[in-house]
C-alpha cells in the first residue's frame, strides 16, 4: 500500500483530497505547515486553519502532522516578495511557495517521513507521458491552477498526485458535502498572498521598505512625486494623486531612478521571460498558448530562446504584460515551460 502524504490547508479542496485518496485504498497521513502566522484570520498557515484541518483528519481516522517551514517560507517566499517590490516589480508568492515550499521542502520532508508521494487540492493534472510525467491544465477551467504549479521542477512530478484535476469545482463541494467532512462545503479560498493581513504597502513598510520620493514623468515632465517605486505597479491607474485632464496609467517602473512614468494604459506585444522552468525534453522554438497572469486568458505566441530567455511576441497585443509575474507556455493542455516576466517592449501610446 502506497503511503500519501496529503498537503492539509484546512480547506474544502485539500479535505476532498485526503477523502478521495483513503477512498482509494492509500495510506493517506495529513500534513500542514506552520509559515507565517496571522492569528485570528482565515488564512492559509493559520491556526484556526490547521486546528480544521486536525479536525478533518481525525474524521478521516488518518494521522495528522504539522512540520515548521518558518524559516524557509521566511528566505525563499517573504524576501522574494519584498525584494520584487523594491526592484520595481510585481511578484508572484504563490508560484513560488508552490516550488519552494508545497513541492519543495514539505516534499522532501514527506518522502523523508516514508511517503511515497504527495498529493494536494489542485485544480490541475499529472500525468504520465511518453518523456517522463507532464503538467496538464484542469478540468475545471474557472479555476485551473497549473500556472501556479508550472515552476514546480520537473523532477519532482513524479511523486505529486492531484486528486482533484479531473474534478469541477461544483462536484468537489457536492463531494464534500455527500462525505459528511466536519467543514462547510461552502466555505470560503484562501487569500493569494496569505502572508500579507491587508495592503501589501503596510506590509512592505512593516518590513523595513522606507518611502523615497521620486518623480511622476508624463510626455518628458515631471508632473508630481510619489513616494517611491516600491509602492506602485505597472498598469496602476488609483492612488497616483496627480491630474492631467485624462485618465493616467503607471506605463513604466524604472526602479533604478526612482522614477515612474505615466501616460496610456501600458500594451506589449514581445516579452522576454527569463530563469526558464522547461517540463519537456526538449522545448523547441515555436507557436504556442501563453498565460501572463492567473485567471487571465491564453493569448496565441510564437516563442524563440535568445541565449537562456526566451523571446515571446503575441499574436495580439494585451495590456499590462507585467514583469515580475510568470510567463506560462502551453502546448494544447500540457504546461511545456513556465519563467519570469524580465522585460517588456511597450507599444507606442495611441
Amino acid at each position: 500500500m502506497k503511503r500519501v502524504y496529503v498537503g492539509m490547508s484546512g480547506g474544502v479542496d485539500s479535505s476532498a483530497a485526503a477523502y478521495l485518496l483513503k477512498e482509494a485504498g492509500y495510506d493517506v497521513c495529513g500534513i500542514t505547515f506552520v509559515a507565517a502566522v496571522e492569528t485570528g484570520t482565515k488564512k492559509c498557515c493559520s491556526l484556526e486553519e490547521i486546528e480544521a484541518a486536525r479536525r478533518v483528519c481525525r474524521f478521516l481516522g488518518i494521522p495528522h502532522e504539522v512540520i515548521d517551514l518558518k524559516d524557509v517560507f521566511e528566505a525563499r517566499v517573504i524576501q522574494y516578495f519584498v525584494a520584487s517590490y523594491e526592484a520595481g516589480l510585481v511578484p508572484n508568492p504563490c508560484v513560488m511557495c508552490n516550488r519552494y515550499i508545497k513541492f519543495g521542502a514539505l516534499l522532501e520532508e514527506a518522502l523523508a517521513r516514508g511517503a511515497d508521494k504527495v498529493a494536494t487540492g489542485h485544480y490541475a493534472r499529472v500525468e504520465a507521458v511518453e518523456d517522463g510525467w507532464g503538467l496538464f491544465r484542469g478540468k475545471d477551467k474557472l479555476k485551473d491552477q497549473s500556472y501556479f504549479l508550472s515552476y514546480v521542477e520537473r523532477e519532482m512530478l513524479p511523486y505529486v498526485i492531484l486528486p482533484l484535476g479531473g474534478m469541477e469545482k461544483s462536484e468537489v463541494r457536492e463531494l464534500v458535502r455527500r462525505a459528511g467532512l466536519p467543514l462547510s462545503a461552502d466555505k470560503g479560498e484562501s487569500q493569494d498572498v496569505c502572508f500579507v493581513p491587508g495592503d501589501y504597502r503596510e506590509y512592505l513598510r512593516k518590513r523595513g521598505v522606507r518611502e523615497r520620493e521620486g518623480e511622476f514623468v508624463l510626455d518628458g515632465r515631471v508632473i508630481g512625486h510619489h513616494r517611491g517605486v516600491a509602492f506602485y505597479s505597472l498598469g496602476q491607474r488609483r492612488g497616483l494623486g496627480v491630474a492631467a485632464g485624462k485618465r493616467l496609467y503607471v506605463r513604466e517602473v524604472d526602479a533604478r531612478n526612482n522614477r515612474l512614468v505615466l501616460g496610456d494604459a501600458p500594451q506589449s506585444r514581445e516579452l522576454w521571460v527569463g530563469k526558464v522552468n522547461v517540463l519537456v525534453d526538449d522545448l523547441k522554438n515555436g507557436h504556442y498558448d501563453v498565460l501572463l497572469r492567473y485567471q487571465s486568458f491564453l493569448t496565441g505566441c510564437e516563442v524563440s530562446w535568445e541565449g537562456e530567455r526566451l523571446h515571446v511576441v503575441l499574436d495580439e497585443p494585451r495590456e499590462i504584460v507585467t514583469p515580475g509575474q510568470f510567463a506560462v507556455l502551453y502546448a494544447g493542455e500540457r504546461v511545456v515551460a513556465s519563467g519570469m516576466i524580465e522585460e517588456t517592449r511597450l507599444l507606442d501610446a495611441v
